[in-house]
């Protein structure tokens, strides 16, 4: 079995229709066995911005992991088993624009490079979300220092799995 990975990407232009797509957001829940979203997400689709409140209100009862971002500030991991905060490194942003889809594309990168797979999932250790995160953490800050909204190629060579 795949590992369904879900990124809300809820905007604010569609903040008033939350309630309208609720169902269909808990139905994408449902599915998901990682949830990441960002700060922007959590308050459009539930005006919360608390990690805690997020993951035991909103998430955890569909799904058991939960990545929550908020830009420069901490990333929050919610599991069953790990609750933990990891600092974003302070870099000279020059763009934000991607940093989100790459961040996702990190962490797949990094569920590959350690060799996850679905049914590792829910038994995941702290030590194993620090180096997914890490990942995540590393191709998100790659985009950010450049008007570019990719990893650079060099970035990428360094990667290949």
């Amino acid at each position: 079995r795949a590992i369904v990975y879900y990124d809300p990407n809820f905007r604010i232009s569609h903040k008033d229709e939350a309630m309208r797509l609720t169902s269909t957001m808990i139905e994408n829940l449902e599915y998901a066995d990682i949830v990441r979203g960002s700060v922007d997400d959590f308050l459009n689709m539930y005006a919360l911005q608390d990690a805690d409140k997020i993951y035991k209100d909103k998430i955890k009862f569909y799904c058991p992991n939960l990545i929550y971002t908020t830009g420069a500030g901490n990333i929050s991991l919610r599991t069953s088993s790990v609750s933990k905060e990891y600092p974003v490194k302070q870099v000279e942003a020059v763009s934000t624009i991607g940093a989100g889809d790459n961040f996702n594309a990190g962490l797949i990168y990094g569920l590959l490079k350690y060799d996850i797979r679905y049914r590792h999932l829910n038994t995941l250790d702290e030590q194993a979300w620090n180096k997914i995160i890490e990942c995540g953490k590393e191709f998100a800050t790659e985009v950010c220092c450049s008007f570019d909204n990719y990893i650079s190629p060099e970035f990428a060579n360094g990667r290949k799995l």
